[in-house]
């Protein structure tokens, strides 16, 4: 009997110092509420890593990226392209290709550049390279191809990092191509 006095009054304190306490404890969790919100902006503005690089070199758990040259020439239609030289090395234990990793694209004047591919009567080793899966720790060229609004103005390359590890973090690496 005593054991549930003493409960009872031990509820009613607390209940009491709740009441009397209750504006001043909402106010502290607001504040506590605000600043952790505040941190995680704060924290989203950060990038995670350098975006604008004067060479493209990304590199994950599933493999690595690294740009090697471009050169100007013309698609399988005649048109004006530029072609984008990397150096691919899957880390993964399964067989992966450049592309299931990394997505590069390429923007002239401020808009996306198209895909392309080269003539099929001047086959390009390193564009054939896209399909081609690789076995771990193997490395090989390849080389994606955009069509060209023009070829005096420079082409912004941006490659996202597609891994599974880095899907959702929205990382990528920009570099600026002269084609003069």
């Amino acid at each position: 009997m005593k054991k549930k006095i003493v409960v009872a009054l031990l509820v009613l304190l607390i209940m009491v110092l709740m009441c009397g306490c209750g504006d001043s404890g909402s106010a502290d969790l607001d504040e506590t509420e605000n600043a952790a919100e505040t941190n995680a902006v704060e924290e989203e503005e950060e990038p995670a890593a350098e975006t604008k690089v004067e060479q493209i070199n990304l590199d994950n758990a599933e493999g690595s990226l690294v740009y090697a040259r471009h050169e100007l020439a013309q698609d399988y239609n005649g048109t004006d392209a530029v072609r984008i030289y990397f150096i691919y090395t899957n880390k993964s234990d399964e067989t992966k290709t450049a592309q299931s990793t990394f997505y590069p694209q390429a923007f002239q004047n401020g808009v996306e550049c198209e895909f392309t591919t080269g003539d099929f009567m001047e086959e390009n080793e390193a564009e054939s390279n896209l399909s081609k899966e690789l076995m771990k720790d193997a490395s090989l060229e390849v080389a994606f191809m955009y069509t060209l609004q023009d070829t005096a103005n420079p082409v912004i390359l941006k490659v996202n990092d597609q891994s599974a590890e880095n899907i959702l973090d929205g990382i990528y690496q920009e570099q600026e191509l002269a084609l003069q």
